[in-house]
């Protein structure tokens, strides 16, 4: 079986297809992510501007989360969000693959706010008119045994059965949540580099900020031990505290490694050396949760196969 991973990046939805046993192709129109993708992951891999370039790949599965930026909570600058920003077509370009290679199943991620854009029911109603039963949720990765409780939409399309199969059986796919210890304990007493990609900017002055993190508005999170993560940004523009909270010259963000833990990636997941911090925070929490993505996939292939 073979499926097509669009704007793929790091490879979230990528490797929980692999374990499923799933032929992969990833496409992206970033250097970073192509080096990232084909050192981590056992896939092809190909380099394309999805907004003007189109991919035809004979596959069962089309697979892809556009850039979420113009619904982010994070994107909230006047005039960023929604139509007026550049990403706001790609959106439509993954369902044109889906119309143009005439997959049997899609999978779709994006942010919850995209479900009230009216180009996402446009859409949706053209491939129903396609022939594809078309059903969307709303999950919670750490139902699928990721350490974050982040909510991500989820749009089925299949031309086998309907589309609330996918649901019904990914409800039986749910797991108890994991915590942010579980994720991250073994690493609370690890220097800076002393493990791959546990690596963190020096915030000298975060001291200034403890009145916001009382808010606990979004970005302004001391994760808790013994609670799954919310949903954060890139670590950069977003302070998420370690769960040690202010502790003087040792207070600190998260680091890169703790953040891929608690997305669900596997350790010998590794960003090459040469990407820099930030990029690397931005992959991580663009991915989509692999434990997610490894339970989807496993359900797509009993559908293929009829195991249903």
């Amino acid at each position: 079986m073979k499926a097509l991973d669009l704007f793929c990046g790091a490879g979230g939805i990528t490797r929980g297809f692999l374990k499923a046993g799933f032929d992969v192709k990833g496409v992206d129109i970033s250097d970073p992510v192509k080096t990232t993708f084909v050192e981590n992951n056992h896939a092809t891999f190909e380099k394309k501007d999805l907004l003007r370039e189109l991919v035809r790949h004979e596959c069962e599965v089309i697979t892809g989360g556009p850039p979420c930026k113009p619904w982010s909570s994070v994107n909230v600058k006047t005039g960023k969000r929604s139509f007026n920003h550049r990403d706001y077509d790609l959106v439509a370009r993954f369902f044109v693959h889906v119309k143009e290679n005439k997959p049997q199943i899609f999978l779709f991620e994006n942010v919850p706010p995209l479900q009230s854009d009216n180009i996402l029911s446009l859409y949706m109603k053209k491939m129903e008119r396609l022939g594809y039963s078309v059903k969307s949720s709303i999950v919670k990765y750490c139902d699928y045994g990721a350490s974050t409780a982040r909510r991500r939409l989820i749009i089925f399309g299949t031309r086998i059965g309907k589309a609330e199969t996918f649901f019904k059986l990914l409800e039986d796919r749910k797991t108890r949540p994991r915590t942010v210890k579980y994720a991250i304990w073994d690493l609370r007493n690890k220097d800076r580099n002393e493990v791959h990609d546990h690596i963190w900017p020096n915030l000298k002055t975060i001291d200034k900020y403890k009145k916001y993190y009382k808010t606990n508005k979004y970005g302004w999170y001391i994760l808790q031990w013994n609670k799954s993560a919310p949903s954060f940004g890139n670590i950069m523009k977003t302070y998420i505290l370690h769960p040690n909270g202010f502790r003087g010259p040792d207070t600190r963000v998260v680091s890169v490694r703790e953040v891929m833990s608690i997305m669900g990636f596997e350790r010998n997941f590794k960003f090459p050396d040469d990407i820099g911090m930030g990029q690397k925070y931005q992959m991580a929490v663009d991915s989509v949760s692999p434990v997610f993505s490894d339970a989807s996939a496993r359900v797509i292939r009993d559908i293929i196969n009829g195991k249903t």
